[in-house]
C-alpha cells in the first residue's frame, strides 16, 4: 500500500514507523502543496492519505468534492486534526472511503490556550499591540480573573480541562452541553448561560449545519463586559455582529485563530492568534501516534477513528 503523510517525520518514533514496514511511506511537510499537482493521487492504484491542513494548498479548503471525487485511488483520508466537519464524509463514505480523525489528541494544548485567550483580552492585549506597545491607563483597564464566571460551551474533553483549569483559578463555572453529562459543574440553558457569563469558551466540535447557532439574540444578552474565546470553528457565531458590538462597547472583547487576518483588521479588544492551539510538542507526537495506529487499523481492515 502507498501511504502518504503530510506531517513531519520527526515527531514519529522509531518504533512507529517499524510499523508500516513492507508499504510504500512518503512524508512531505512542504508548506503550501497544490495537491492538483500530485499526478499520482488521481490515479487508481490504492493509496492512503494522512493530512495536515496546514501543509496543503488552501488550508481548511482544500479537499472540495470535485477534487475528492477525482482522487479514484483514495482507500481512506486520514486526518490529523481532531475537527473534520471541513471534509464532505457523506461524500467519501458514497465512494467507499473511509474518514478518520485524531480524537483527543490536543485536549491540554488547546485548553491552556484557551486560557490565554482569555488573559490576552482581560489584559487588553489587543489595544496595547494597536497603541504600539503602550499602556494607557487611562482607558485599558485591566481585569482579573477571580470571582468572574467562566461559560464553557461543550463539555467534552477540552472544555472539561477548561472548566477544571477557570475553577482552580477562582472563577465560577457554568457549562451548556448539546447532550445531558455528569459533571460536577453546573449545566444551564442557554438564556441563564448568556446572561451570567464573563467568558465564554466555545469549545463545541461544530459542524456546518450549526452555523450562526448562536445568534444575535443570545449574543445580544450579554454584559457589556463578557468576552469570548473560541477555539472551535467560529461560523457557529454570528462574527460580524459580535465585531460591531465591540466596536460600540457593547461587548468586552473577541478572541479567535485566524489566517492571514492580523490584529489591526479589527477595532478595540479584538485578538486574532494564528493556528496555533493545538502546536505543541506533545500533541504532534499525539498526533504521530494515533496517526499511526489508525492507519494501521485500516491497513488490517479494522480501522479505528472512523467518522463517516
Amino acid at each position: 500500500m502507498d501511504i502518504y503523510i503530510f506531517f513531519p517525520k520527526r515527531f514519529f518514533t522509531e518504533e512507529q514507523l517499524g510499523k508500516f514496514k513492507g508499504h510504500n511511506l512518503h512524508f512531505s511537510s512542504e508548506k503550501g502543496t497544490d495537491l492538483d499537482k500530485i499526478d499520482r493521487f488521481f490515479q487508481k492504484k490504492p493509496y492512503i492519505l494522512a493530512v495536515d491542513p496546514t501543509y496543503i494548498k488552501d488550508v481548511w479548503e482544500g479537499f472540495p468534492v470535485e477534487r475528492l471525487k477525482r482522487m479514484v485511488g483514495l482507500k481512506a483520508l486520514c486526518l490529523t486534526t481532531t475537527s473534520y466537519s471541513w471534509i464532505n464524509g457523506k461524500e467519501l463514505a458514497k465512494m467507499g472511503v473511509i474518514l478518520t480523525n485524531t480524537p483527543n489528541k490536543c485536549t491540554a494544548a488547546v485548553a491552556e490556550f484557551a486560557i490565554y485567550m482569555m488573559f490576552s483580552l482581560l489584559r487588553k492585549l489587543p489595544l496595547i499591540v494597536k497603541n504600539k506597545w503602550e499602556m494607557d491607563y487611562g482607558h485599558y483597564l485591566n481585569e482579573e480573573t477571580t470571582g468572574l464566571t467562566a461559560g464553557v460551551l461543550g463539555l467534552g474533553k477540552i472544555g472539561n480541562r477548561v472548566a477544571e483549569i477557570c475553577k482552580a483559578m477562582g472563577m465560577n463555572v457554568i457549562y451548556w452541553n448539546r447532550s445531558k453529562k455528569t459533571s460536577p459543574f453546573q449545566s444551564v440553558d442557554l438564556d441563564d448561560f448568556f446572561e451570567k457569563a464573563d467568558v465564554i469558551f466555545n469549545t463545541l466540535a461544530t459542524s456546518l449545519e450549526l452555523k450562526g447557532f448562536l445568534n444575535k439574540k443570545l449574543i445580544s444578552k450579554l454584559k457589556p463586559t463578557s468576552i469570548i474565546i473560541s477555539t472551535s470553528d467560529t461560523h457557529i457565531f454570528d462574527e460580524p455582529f459580535i465585531l460591531e458590538q465591540i466596536k460600540k462597547d457593547k461587548l468586552g472583547g473577541f478572541a479567535f485563530e485566524s489566517f492571514p487576518k492580523k490584529i489591526p483588521q479589527y477595532k478595540g479588544n479584538v485578538m486574532v492568534f494564528p493556528e496555533q492551539a493545538y502546536f505543541t510538542t506533545g500533541a504532534l507526537k499525539n498526533t504521530a501516534r494515533i496517526v499511526t495506529d489508525t492507519i494501521s487499523s485500516i491497513i488490517i481492515g479494522k480501522p479505528i477513528n472512523k467518522v463517516n
